[in-house]
């Protein structure tokens, strides 16, 4: 009997287990759907039907049955966890059983006509607006005690018969008020019709159910259980709505509707608590077969052990020695994690202090070409420019590396792409494979990141290579392919595609392990040959860039590796793009704040190139300390790693408080501190910048500072 896993320190109940992603989207898309039925249904509200006298026996004892063992199996967990918000939930569903029950006794017509208990001509329409009415307020006090949940004490059987009295009572004096006392409430029935009176009261149900819902959505950690008792709210809500507020009155299409609604309502969290009865249940049947399996393994230990003396110390041996080696790769694997998160520690280092060395190498390259005019000096200076922007973009793979990256999706010409990039992939194949590639001229071009796309197709590659022994030839070719939906189910893309294919002619991929290469850590390979890691990312590449990825193999026939990534609405910009310095010159005094000598004389000579005089400081607190002594500059701009104590996004932070008018622009070549920047609200430049990215950035900062002055004001 195959048992599902479960985590033994996670909760188990419903009433304590986190809402998941996909189960609150799922939630939320039966509310939707709800009220798409239920938009559909209000303007037929009102449309007469023929009176069946068996719906409301059948439909209300359908409630009951749900309501009372949904009570049940509340009051079962409530004597595990004695949660006083599981006490009051499971006595408002005693409370809507008792209800329904009075409901159908007094209903005129079905076993008297006027109804059982000595109703009257208002009492069921009372009882509804009653019935309908207490348990969102049951639910409310359910919300409010779950916010400060208190333990009972663990004479849990006095509480549930304590709180079954009292429940009982209020179904019982509400009973009585309908209908012995029915002549001291309104008229709210008229036969079969509504009165006016009927808005009020059915305002007041509707104003406790949309309680109800605010106080369950408001819980800070909503478990499961709040999930579903929102989702039974507003059925609840809808079923009141069309029975009782867009109707003509009984026995119209609003009237057999509302009741729809009102059984989804009842059988909601029944419906979740069985599952969670049947989870649980498997949870025991894997424990128990657990013990009986550990059971078994003592029974045969012991067995074994009392053989000979001889093969105890054998066997004690062996232990030793397996203990021993799981110990050391243990360590092994310790020493590595440790090894790799060092590594990514210093790659984000080291590429944040080159990002300031192409900073002064870009800058110092745009003022030369501005001073420079002959051919010879910009071919040079060109040539500089195409190494500056190779650097910025190993740079941007390496603290891709070290998860310091963002993504950066842009259009990608595909063919000049991949053929500049074939030099890379052959050198990660041997002399004995060949590359070929078939990229036509008309490929539209693709949007996706750039340096992910090359990290996959490397990883596919490689997975190449390792497959061929023997040697071989890896193809890669690409074709416009327009999908639909319809026609390729298995991807599951509608729109412009490009398909870009790599085969190899290696031993290609059994059957049976096609649909599971993409799964992470999955390998055929040797142990130490392979991290399982790479058809990993070829996927996620895949599907972040919103396409897909197939697989087609024979064994002993190589592999085809699709990739389909999605048109770009855009032309594909350049991969090494000719920049030129801004021309249009600026006015005004900056405050430059920059601990390094060779970055801050760039920088000093950029603003000056594009119109800004320059006031150059080394750190925070002498920065601070000017401005406070009223020195007037028309824009901040700051590093943000610095020494002193005080980060330049520190410096901000006091700027903005004092001087709340100043501009203030940050730079940094460290994409986390981006990131924190980002979420403080303040303008950042990325290191290494160009004079023009440098004259728009400072703009930005301007207009930025005179709109939030401006909506201060």
């Amino acid at each position: 009997m195959a048992v599902e896993s479960y985590n033994r320190d996670q909760p188990v109940f419903l009433s304590l287990l986190p809402a998941r992603p996909g189960e609150r989207t799922f939630a939320f898309g039966i509310m939707a759907a709800s009220l798409v039925v239920f938009a559909l249904l209000a303007p037929l509200a009102k449309v007469p039907l023929q009176r069946l006298d068996a719906f409301i026996p059948v439909y209300q004892s359908a409630l009951v049955i749900n309501d009372l063992i949904t009570a049940v199996l509340l009051f079962g967990q409530f004597s595990i966890l004695r949660s006083r918000s599981l006490l009051i939930l499971a006595n408002a569903y005693v409370f809507t059983a008792l209800m329904v029950v009075a409901h159908t006794l007094s209903f005129p017509g079905l076993f008297a006509d006027s109804g059982l208990l000595g109703a009257g001509p208002q009492t069921t329409a009372w009882i509804y607006m009653f019935w309908h009415g207490g348990f969102p307020l049951l639910v409310i006090g359910y919300a409010v005690s779950r916010g400060n949940d208190r333990i009972l004490s663990d004479r849990s059987g006095w509480h549930i018969a304590a709180s079954l009295v009292a429940t009982m009572a209020a179904a019982g004096g509400v009973t009585l008020l309908c209908t012995l006392g029915q002549d001291q409430l309104p008229a709210i029935m008229v036969g079969n019709s509504y009165t006016p009176a009927m808005i009020v009261v059915i305002a007041t149900v509707w104003v406790l159910g949309l309680g109800a819902l605010l106080f369950l959505w408001r819980q800070r950690q909503k478990a499961s259980l709040d999930l579903w008792l929102i989702v039974v709210v507003g059925a609840w809500l809808l079923d009141v709505a069309l029975a009782a507020m867009l109707n003509a009155g009984r026995f119209d299409l609003g009237f057999y509707a509302g009741r729809i609604y009102g059984l989804i309502a009842a059988s909601t969290v029944l419906m979740v608590l069985l599952l969670e009865t049947r989870s649980l249940y498997a949870r025991y049947v894997g424990d128990l077969q657990t013990a009986n399996h550990a059971l078994r393994d003592s029974e045969n230990q012991l067995k074994q052990l009392n053989d000979t003396l001889e093969q105890r110390i054998a066997e004690r041996s062996r232990q030793l020695e397996a203990e021993i080696a799981g110990r050391e790769e243990l360590q092994s694997a310790l020493r590595e994690a440790q090894k790799m998160e060092a590594v990514g520690r210093m790659a984000g280092g080291v590429a944040h202090d080159f990002n300031n060395l192409l900073a002064v190498v870009i800058g110092n390259m745009e003022i030369l070409q501005v001073e420079l005019r002959d051919k010879e000096h910009l071919a040079a200076l060109e040539a500089i420019d195409r190494a500056v922007t190779r650097g910025s973009r190993l740079v941007r793979q390496l603290m891709t590396f070290s998860r310091r990256q963002p993504v950066n999706v842009v259009a990608v010409d595909l063919a000049s792409h991949v053929a500049e990039l074939s030099q890379l992939l052959e050198q990660s194949l041997r002399g004995d494979i060949r590359l070929v590639l078939d990229l036509p001229d008309y490929l539209w071009p693709v949007q996706c990141d750039r340096d992910e796309l090359d990290l996959a197709l490397m990883n596919i590659c490689v997975n190449a290579r390792d497959a061929m022994s023997r040697g071989g030839l890896v193809r890669i070719e690409a074709r416009n392919a327009t999908l639909a939906a319809v026609r390729d189910p298995a991807l599951g893309l509608s729109g412009y595609f490009v398909a870009i294919s790599v085969s190899d002619t290696g031993t290609g991929i059994a059957a049976e392990n096609i649909d599971k290469v993409f799964e992470p850590f999955f390998t055929t390979k040797e142990v130490g040959q392979g991290t399982g890691l790479g058809l990993s990312q070829v996927y996620g590449f895949a599907k972040q860039a919103g396409g897909s990825v197939t697989l087609s193999s024979q064994p002993g026939e190589g592999l085809t590796v699709t990739l389909y990534l999605p048109r770009a609405n855009a032309a594909a910009a350049e991969t090494l793009p000719a920049r030129t310095p801004a021309t249009q010159p600026a006015r005004g005094r900056i405050l430059l704040v920059e601990d390094d000598d060779d970055v801050a004389s760039v920088a000093i000579r950029t603003l000056g190139l594009i119109g800004y005089d320059c006031h150059r400081l080394r750190d925070a607190g002498t920065t601070l300390a000017l401005l406070l002594g009223r020195q007037n500059f028309d824009l901040l701009m700051s590093d943000i790693v610095m020494p002193g104590g005080m980060s330049g996004l520190d410096l901000a932070k006091k700027v903005r408080s004092h001087f709340p008018r100043l501009p203030i622009l940050l730079c940094t070549g460290l994409s986390t501190a981006v990131a924190d920047a980002d979420l403080e609200g303040f303008d950042v430049i990325a290191k290494p910048y160009r004079a023009d990215a440098l004259a728009d950035a400072i703009s930005r900062a301007i207009a930025t500072s005179r709109r939030e002055s401006r909506s201060s004001a």
